[in-house]
């Protein structure tokens, strides 16, 4: 019997029965699949509904999930939902490739099912399915390869399978084609659910995972770009990287050029197309996106309807994208422009001129300068540009898009046109040379005001808008005079000008945050990014929901941080996904809150694959200081001084690279932190120094409250360092009431929980208490753990020293849990894994490492009214130890008996259950 077969038994203990016949049995896998449960368990789902559908071209691991259910219904370790108390009889498989006729489908499926008595007639289907309803459990069938059943044949049998399937059958198929099944139909009753491509491709997690035994990890990224989700290119990725590639294949690997990745994909795509098809995809594989009208109007017109319906089954290798514009996967491009050699460049060149005049007279202007440039008609890029509004290319639909069309033009084109010569600027700056940006830009002034020439071609808003972008990389010109100047144009600005404020704005929200008027900055970040909505622009809204971020982690407000750092990784995903430069911010602002909540190792992982696209590409002082202040902080637990020592060495190099003076001095002061927490305290004096020194010789503009409050931090832990105590309290009182009038709630914290260990040596107890609470206020909202823990094992001791004196009864239940799990788990354990393993259940006693495990069972007898030899005979000790351990109790309770010690102990919660 072909069939898996469970007999008399409950459904977590099956009996099972050998398949027999290759087409009644799954195939043999054996490549490095990865866990995804989400999956297995939408397709259990389905099943428990009726009807499953597979739908994805080849390789995106249909046949493996229901291989995956298969085996593990027959094994006893899947349930469908809601199906407990069924018992399942009998799980088929057949695989429908390669059959010629009905009546042989027929008779294969009879086999699959166990059904082989059956005698095949034309009712034949019906019987099946009559004899299936009348067996005691459940039948469940999965059906491989259905588009191996010829066409006309394969819709009337299968329409009759689904359509006339009993209660007691469930089924899945797969199929790479759209089907003509009554699909709509038996959605509306409920019984039919669908997996399509983009449920089964990969997203950049799985593909992290994937490659998790690999070291080449860090290049997840590059790779998900040549992949695109695509799982069978993905396992052969990895199958490559398993290998030891050398350098030549790890590059043709990062380049989709892999002779497995083109040999699969010619396998399982190439030739499964048409002449006609092939033809057309050969020819405009050289353009990232096109649309049938557009290859039509370029000669490709003999398209049949077979050839339309296997463009949409193709989907996303070859993409749908918004109104009718498809693309190409990248290996799929790499084997169509191979196979295209043939083609002569001065062919090419006609093709790409013939398309840039088919854009430009639609107004798709960004398409047509690409085209007209790649053509070699730089003239036509040029006017075409002009049109387009110059650098509004770059300022509404992104940088990518404007370094396409400038990387396409020769130096001596770029140098005679003002208007390209302002696009160039803006990709040096872009790229991470804002000098040479500048000095592109320079040459379009004179006396420092813009030139007649540079008017011509260029809208003067669009010249200052660019003016002050490179001024944000390079750090200057961002006073509160240039904030004021700014305010008064967005007021003499009507409302419909969405972009000239939306820009305005953003640029107020950096010089904001520049000078520390943070409510303002958030306020201006707010408004420029509902015009940004307006205006319908991904790429913008994108940065203004960092700088939310960004602003929300100053602010002290965490967890809003991540809401908006949340919504721009998701933009970028769906939008600018290949911008490894943006993905980097998003990703930098995001670790900037998810430290602070104990994410340690994740950050440090995170930020050392987002370095090298930050250094190189797009980034602003700020971003520099966030980058490598998380980077040291991280590597010091993850790896030690001389790891962080390491990162604060790269921002020295960056800011000599870059010219920036500002993150020198953030660089040097990060480094008297290290230092101390290190207790090297003899070179953190001269650092010190050299912090001072840097002050004196950079003057306002390299000093801003930034620095100003983290030497400030540092300054206080140095001299608590040195044992001075007071001094060090001192400074940290004046940081906290600055802090506070201005609502910089992450410095004030900071300086909170310094200030706990200050005052407590400067015997100023009350003080110290007063500085702990308000610290927890601060953090427990947003669960901020790591800096409390950054503090070490000293900073521990003094809460638990703070406790033996006021006793837990004058804290909240909620700081009391708090105060445990800093005490208890932050400190001298190893940092949570990932990013969501806050959102775990923490099931542990409130009071772990307030009270030990002793002391808490000895509170529990208590709290029963038992008496001190009760508890002694209890736990098996002497009624002095008993004692010993309540006088213990009493102290970090601050009561002074029994009765208060049980009152105290209900309200914090102290011994209830784990």
């Amino acid at each position: 019997m072909p069939s898996k077969v469970i007999r008399d038994k409950s459904f977590h203990a099956v009996r099972t029965f050998a398949a027999s016949g290759l087409r009644f049995s799954p195939p043999r896998m054996l490549f490095a699949a990865i866990e995804r449960p989400y999956l297995l368990s939408k397709l259990t789902s389905g099943l428990a509904q009726q009807i499953v559908v597979l739908r994805a071209p080849p390789g995106f691991g249909k046949t493996a999930l229901m291989k995956a259910a298969y085996d593990r219904l027959v094994a006893g370790t899947l349930t469908l939902p809601g199906q407990h108390e069924t018992t399942l009889s009998h799980c088929s498989w057949l695989d429908a490739s390669n059959i010629a006729s009905p009546e042989h489908f027929v008779s294969q499926l009879l086999q699959s099912l166990g059904l082989g008595t059956i005698v095949d007639k034309p009712d034949g289907l019906m019987n099946v399915m009559e004899t299936i309803a009348r067996r005691d459990g459940q039948t469940i069938l999965f059906v491989d390869n259905v588009d191996g059943v010829a066409a006309d044949d394969r819709q009337r049998l299968m329409e009759q399978l689904i359509v006339s399937a009993p209660d007691k059958l469930r089924i899945a198929f797969s199929s790479c084609s759209p089907t003509q099944l009554p699909l709509a139909r038996l959605k509306a009753r409920g019984v039919l659910a669908e997996l399509t491509a983009r449920d089964l491709e990969f997203g950049r997690s799985d593909l992290r995972r994937l490659l998790s035994n690999s070291s080449m990890t860090a290049f997840a990224d590059p790779i998900m770009e040549v992949t695109r989700g695509w799982p069978a290119i993905a396992q052969l990725a990895a199958c490559i990287l398993a290998s030891n590639p050398t350098d030549e294949e790890r590059r043709a690997l990062l380049s989709g050029t892999h002779p497995d990745l083109t040999g699969y994909v010619r396998e399982t795509v190439v030739n499964r197309l048409s002449p006609a098809l092939l033809s057309m995809l050969r020819t405009l594989s050289p353009f990232e996106e096109f649309r049938l009208d557009l290859a039509s109007d370029l000669g490709f017109s003999d398209m049949s309807d077979n050839d339309l319906l296997m463009i949409e089954s193709m989907h996303p290798i070859i993409e749908n994208g918004k109104n009718a514009w498809l693309s190409l996967h990248p290996v799929l491009r790499t084997c169509l422009e191979r196979d295209a050699v043939f083609v002569s460049d001065e062919e090419k060149k006609a093709l790409h001129r013939q398309a840039a005049l088919w854009f430009a007279n639609r107004t798709q202007l960004e398409r047509a300068v690409s085209h007209a440039a790649q053509s070699g008609d730089f003239h036509m890029a040029e006017e075409i540009i002009g049109k387009a509004g110059g650098v509004d290319i770059f300022l509404r639909a992104g940088h990518q898009v404007l370094e396409h069309l400038i990387d396409n033009f020769p130096p001596d084109v770029l140098h005679a046109s003002p208007g390209l010569m302002v696009c160039y600027a803006v990709v040096l700056s872009k790229r991470g040379n804002p000098i040479a940006g500048r000095e592109r830009l320079d040459t379009l002034k004179e006396n420092g005001k813009w030139s007649t020439e540079a008017l011509a071609a260029v809208d003067r808003g669009v010249l200052d808008h660019i003016d002050s972008l490179i001024d944000v990389y390079e750090d200057r010109r961002m006073t509160k005079e240039q904030a004021e100047r700014l305010e008064y144009t967005t007021a003499a600005l009507p409302p419909h000008a969405t972009w000239e404020l939306g820009w305005l704005f953003n640029h107020l929200c950096i010089i904001y945050t520049r000078t520390g008027d943070l409510e303002k900055a958030r306020h201006s970040a707010l408004k420029a990014l509902g015009y940004y909505r307006e205006e319908k622009t991904p790429y913008a809204q994108i940065f203004m929901l960092i700088h939310l971020g960004l602003i929300s982690t100053l602010k002290g407000e965490f967890s809003a941080a991540l809401q908006f750092c949340q919504e721009a990784e998701g933009l970028v995903e769906r939008v600018h996904w290949t911008d490894r430069n943006l993905l980097a911010i998003v990703r930098l602002a995001t670790a900037d809150a998810l430290y602070l909540q104990g994410d340690v190792t994740y950050v440090e992982q995170t930020l050392a694959e987002s370095m090298e696209p930050l250094i190189r590409g797009e980034s602003w002082v700020d971003l520099f200081t966030r980058l490598f202040s998380l980077l040291a902080r991280s590597r010091f637990h993850v790896g030690g001084f001389d790891a962080a020592a390491a990162a604060l060495d790269k921002a020295d190099e960056v800011a000599v690279e870059r010219n920036l003076p500002r993150l020198k001095t953030a660089a040097a002061i990060m480094r008297v932190d290290l230092l101390v927490r290190n207790g090297m305290i003899e070179s953190a004096t001269q650092a010190v120094e050299w912090v001072n020194m840097l002050k004196e010789a950079g003057g306002p503009d390299n000093w801003t409250w930034r620095e100003a409050c983290d030497f400030d931090l540092a300054s206080a832990r140095f001299a608590l360092a040195q044992g001075n105590a007071p001094q060090a309290l001192q400074v940290l009182q004046t940081l906290i009431d600055a802090a506070r009038t201005s609502g910089r709630a992450f410095h004030r914290m900071s300086a909170e929980i310094v200030a706990v260990q200050a005052a407590w040596k400067a015997s100023r107890q009350h003080e110290a208490f007063v500085h702990l609470q308000s610290a927890i206020a601060l953090a427990r909202t947003h669960e901020a753990t790591q800096l409390f823990a950054d503090e070490g094992h000293g900073f521990a001791s003094t809460l638990r020293a703070i406790v033996r004196r006021f006793g837990l009864k004058v804290f909240s239940p909620d700081a009391v849990e708090f105060l445990s799990r800093i005490v208890g788990h932050s400190f001298g354990r190893q940092p949570r894994m990932t990013a969501h393993a806050h959102l775990v259940e923490d099931t542990s006693t409130p009071a772990t490492g307030l009270l030990s495990g002793r002391e808490i069972t000895v509170l529990k007898f208590l709290s029963e009214g038992r008496s001190n030899k009760e508890i002694a005979r209890g736990l098996g000790l002497s009624e002095a130890t008993v004692k010993f351990h309540l006088k213990n109790i009493y102290s970090k309770l601050g009561v002074s008996r029994r009765g208060m010690a049980v009152s105290v102990s209900k309200h914090l919660k102290l011994t209830e259950s784990e």
